[in-house]
């Protein structure tokens, strides 16, 4: 077995690249070794800030032989009492094989003659010459660039390349290259050090780096970098600050990883935790460190009691720099420091009031006026948002205020030399001018949720407030034509919904979203009559969109397949509104529980079965009332007479204002018997008689029955 080597050393390559290049890499030379019948055990790829490697073990030197099955002439046509002819002499001699290895077989009843076509396999030295330069070729990056005198493109200039098939060099070519690159068994140390290191042997390359400083592996490389965290976190009786995000970004940073400690004054723990963890970890890539007994609050305009003054910086310089490393970055912190501590002491000295006067300059979407023209929108939208969930618990003066001053941090000055604070500072600018806990907190959460699995905002008027913007975006880029479309979303009017629709299920708001697009659409209307709005247009694109996201929503959620389709996507229950994202929550939970249940599979049958039968009639699926559809005359039997009587419960039922959805079906539980009867050979009756009179009433009642399953869902999809 035979080990393959490919390194491709490079300048400094962006963080993003160096992470997602690794699983690129692995994923195109599979393809490529599969298709190609090249044989192996593993591959295993990596990076690191000036490195793209992969090794290949357990390979055969020869490709497998690729053998087809092709089809020939009819085998009557083929031998002539049992000679071959001229047609499967030269079928054979296409297959290069002997006419006494032609197979025949039967299709269809026909005898036809068949032979093997054996591709024999070709060195994998050969094929790896081959899909080398087509793979570097097909890896994709953002911003990638041309050098020196060549058009290839690759995310920063290749400096040099190993190819090591066991002790022997691969050469491949890559075409566009000027100069070319010569490949060679040469790769290069730490960049500070830049000695170079010999590579005899595939399997002595990681160990060869090892001993020369450089951590090529990146998974061994970044659980070091957590465990230096954590472990001198805990020496330290602090805690990191450290994300996910942040550790893949460090450890695509650095390939000789160290810890340092840096202190910053302690005066600048008068400016928000947020400041200072966004210029240490967005900016700096250091990573904060909170006290372990933290009282931590989002409307804090200070870290006093959440941050030390100590910060890690992971480094990837020499040990004897070490001092000289810490000592830069402490003065890097601290102009950054005392440029936030500037921009907060400038923004103190005016008040919200005056700040939010400022919106009316900041430019919003062409046709649809400004920041402060948004605002009177999203006021308007909270309102009736308000209205429509009738939530006593909410106050909607605190509500209204929060809208109104909801982006008044727009014009501040932190925020525009760190935008990703917006909302952040407002809610705590708004407390330091006096403003009620309710408002502050709305408007410091109302950008919530940001992306995926980000946090919701904790309160119901932070709730309503980011329903609010999100759904002015989506509005307002509807109206003007600004719509998703494929993979296309610049305005992230997906995560906006999506946004709306997590929120909405996570507070049980009785909002229905095709009422409320309505309402607004007509204040669009009023406000942008020459923008010629299509009302009915927009509306039905609104739902549409509102439509698949919920279903999205559900999938990415974990719900099984067979509940969302019962409960969304029948076409027997789209008179429902699955846009009362509360309601079809209620739906949801409803039949969950009862599939765990005992009576799911004999309650599932005989609503299926009556629901068959149904449709042979046409009783509306939004019918409900017996009154005019069935005649109680015509009962011939007492199980007619029962069903009726469970109907007559259900409609009962769902006359009050506070029936649920467990009521209605525990009432069919109860009732299973009754349901079965009517099918009975002795006490039932036949539905499809030739009494067309008959056939209609017992159609119509098995109709209603129907109806009202699908009040929750089409039990005829639930798996059994």
């Amino acid at each position: 077995m035979s080990t393959y080597l490919l390194e491709i050393g490079t300048e400094e390559l962006p963080a993003e690249f160096a992470d997602s290049v690794v699983n690129q890499f692995k994923s195109l030379l599979e393809f490529e070794l599969e298709k190609n019948f090249i044989k192996n055990t593993e591959i295993f790829c990596s990076s690191t800030p000036r490195r793209i490697f992969l090794l290949i073990s357990g390979l055969t030197d020869l490709g497998k032989d690729k053998i087809e099955l092709r089809k020939g002439p009819k085998a009557d046509a083929a031998f002539l009492n049992g000679v071959p002819t001229s047609s499967a002499i030269g079928f054979a001699k296409s297959l290069d094989i002997d006419v006494k290895d032609l197979l025949i077989k039967k299709i269809k009843n026909v005898d036809f003659v068949f032979g093997e076509k054996i591709e024999k396999g070709k060195s994998t030295k050969y094929l790896l010459s081959l899909i080398i330069p087509k793979v570097i070729k097909a890896l994709q990056g953002s911003r990638f660039m041309k050098w020196s005198y060549g058009n290839f493109k690759f995310s920063r200039p290749i400096r040099w390349i190993i190819s090591l098939y066991n002790e022997e060099l691969l050469e491949f070519e890559l075409e566009n290259i000027e100069p070319k690159i010569i490949i060679d068994n040469i790769s290069r140390g730490h960049r500070l050090i830049n000695n170079k290191i010999l590579i005899n042997h595939p399997d002595n390359y990681l160990a060869s780096l090892e001993a020369s400083g450089v951590l090529a592996n990146r998974t061994k490389r970044k659980k070091i970098i957590n465990d230096l965290i954590y472990n001198s976190a805990d020496n330290l009786k602090l805690y990191p600050d450290l994300s996910d995000k942040l550790l893949n970004e460090i450890t695509d940073l650095v390939e000789s990883p160290d810890l340092l400690v840096g202190n910053f004054d302690s005066k600048y723990l008068s400016l928000p935790t947020e400041v200072l963890c966004t210029v240490m970890k967005n900016h700096q890539r250091y990573v904060p460190l909170f006290k372990i007994n933290r009282k931590f609050s989002k409307l804090d305009l200070d870290s006093r009691k959440t941050l030390s003054t100590k910060f890690f910086v992971i480094s990837n310089g020499l040990k004897e720099a070490n001092k000289s490393i810490t000592k830069g970055n402490e003065s890097v912190i601290k102009a950054r420091f005392a440029d936030a501590k500037f921009f907060i002491e400038t923004d103190l000295n005016l008040s919200c009031n005056e700040r939010n006067k400022k919106i009316s300059s900041i430019s919003y979407l062409k046709g649809l006026g400004n920041i402060a023209d948004k605002v009177e929108r999203m006021i308007f939208i909270a309102n009736e948002i308000f209205i429509a969930v009738k939530d006593t618990s909410v106050n909607v003066k605190d509500l209204l205020e929060a809208a109104k001053f909801s982006k008044h941090d727009l014009s501040s000055e932190i925020v525009k030399e760190f935008p990703e604070l917006q909302g952040t500072m407002g809610g705590k600018y708004l407390m330091n001018d006096g403003f009620s806990k309710n408002t502050s907190l709305a408007v410091s959460e109302h950008y919530f949720p940001r992306f995926y699995k980000d946090d919701l905002p904790s309160t119901k008027y932070g709730s309503i407030l980011a329903i609010s913007d999100k759904l002015e975006t989506i509005i307002s880029m509807f109206v003007i034509g600004r719509r998703p479309s494929g993979s296309s979303d610049p305005y992230a009017l997906r995560r906006n919904l999506n946004g709306i629709i997590q929120i909405i299920w996570q507070n049980n708001f009785d909002l229905k979203l095709d009422k409320l697009f309505s309402k607004l659409i007509n204040h669009w209307c009023k406000q942008f009559n020459a923008l010629n709005i299509n009302h009915q247009k927009i509306s039905d694109d609104l739902i549409e969109f509102s439509r698949q996201r919920i279903i999205s929503h559900l999938e990415e959620s974990s719900y099984d397949k067979e509940i969302i389709n019962a409960t969304c996507e029948s076409k027997n229950i789209r008179h429902l509104n699955i846009l009362n994202i509360a309601d079809l929550k209620k739906r949801i939970e409803t039949i969950q529980k009862f599939k765990s249940g005992n009576n799911s599979t004999s309650l599932i049958n005989i609503i299926s079965r009556y629901t068959k039968l149904a449709n042979k009639g046409n009783l509306e699926k939004n019918i409900y009332a017996c009154k005019d559809k069935i005649n109680s005359k015509l009962f011939e039997k007492k199980s007619e007479i029962n069903v009726f009587k469970f109907l007559q419960s259900l409609e009962n039922l769902v006359n009050t204002n506070d029936w649920e959805y467990d009521q209605l079906v525990n009432l069919f539980e109860e009732n299973i018997q009754v349901l079965i009867e009517i099918f009975d050979n002795k006490n039932g009756v036949m539905v499809m008689t030739e009494d067309l009179n008959l056939r209609k009433n017992r159609l119509n009642l098995l109709a209603i029955v129907r109806n009202y399953s699908l009040l929750i869902a089409d039990f005829t999809l639930l798996n059994l």
